[in-house]
């Protein structure tokens, strides 16, 4: 019950502020406050480790469930890019258009106008965070990193950001509230919720430079350092990793 109502005052609050037109900087200090009572409501208890970017970053994390959005989003001050087939969700396809949410087509021949965007806003000071794996997983392993994405920064005096997400479980098995494959999300919701607690780590670590690297060093790097942290094998298993794009 607390949720739901927790859900309506964030559909209420993001309407108002919508309403009047509220800048960025108000609109995100109203989403991390949500997002960071939202998760404590849930059960989810999150220790953040290392600082804030200080500088407008690419934002690159690995994937496991729904939950990597509201925890990096209640720890980083961001915009997130998306699939599109979020923008169709009810009221959750509204709300991410109201909080900055960009939404990429999949197929890489929508990627230009998507990059510039993401230039643009990155030129304008804000962040904006990816999951370069392109899916989830179970925590067990994480998948190689799409290059194409760390284009918008490749070459460029904007770094990219790594943040490693430990959720219980890793690195001796599946993390219990990973959400990929099959999985239904009312049903993930629900054994969420069902939990007493669950304890996440989230590592912000050191940033790379992007001036001087192409977009495969950058994918390589950031996967590399976010492996490390998270005690995981270097190569995922064999069938299980995404395909490497050019």
């Amino acid at each position: 019950m607390r949720i739901m109502l927790h859900m309506l005052t964030g559909v209420w609050l993001t309407w108002r502020l919508a309403r009047r037109g509220a800048a960025f900087e108000e609109r995100s200090r109203m989403r991390r406050a949500w997002y960071d009572r939202a998760l404590w409501i849930v059960g989810v208890r999150f220790k953040i480790h290392g600082d804030e970017p200080e500088r407008p970053s690419l934002v690159v994390a690995n994937h496991v469930s729904w939950l990597d959005i509201p925890l990096i989003g209640a720890a980083v001050d961001t915009c997130f890019l998306s699939k599109a087939e979020i923008a169709r969700w009810p009221v959750f396809g509204w709300l991410g258009r109201q909080h900055d949410t960009r939404f990429i087509d999949r197929g890489a021949s929508q990627a230009s106008a998507h990059f510039e965007a993401m230039q643009a806003g990155l030129d304008e000071g804000r962040q904006f965070v990816v999951f370069p794996e392109g899916t989830t997983s179970r925590g067990e392993f994480v998948r190689r990193f799409h290059p194409r994405l760390f284009a918008a920064v490749a070459g460029t005096q904007h770094p990219v950001q790594p943040v490693a997400l430990a959720y219980e479980g890793m690195p001796n098995g599946p993390v219990p509230v990973s959400y990929a494959e099959d999985d239904r999300l009312i049903a993930n919701v629900w054994q969420l919720l069902c939990r007493r607690e669950t304890h996440v780590d989230l590592h912000l670590l050191e940033p790379l430079e992007s001036a001087d690297q192409d977009r495969r060093s950058l994918a390589d790097g950031a996967r590399s350092a976010i492996v490390g942290v998270l005690g995981l094998p270097v190569d995922p298993p064999s069938g299980r990793a995404t395909a490497r794009a050019s």
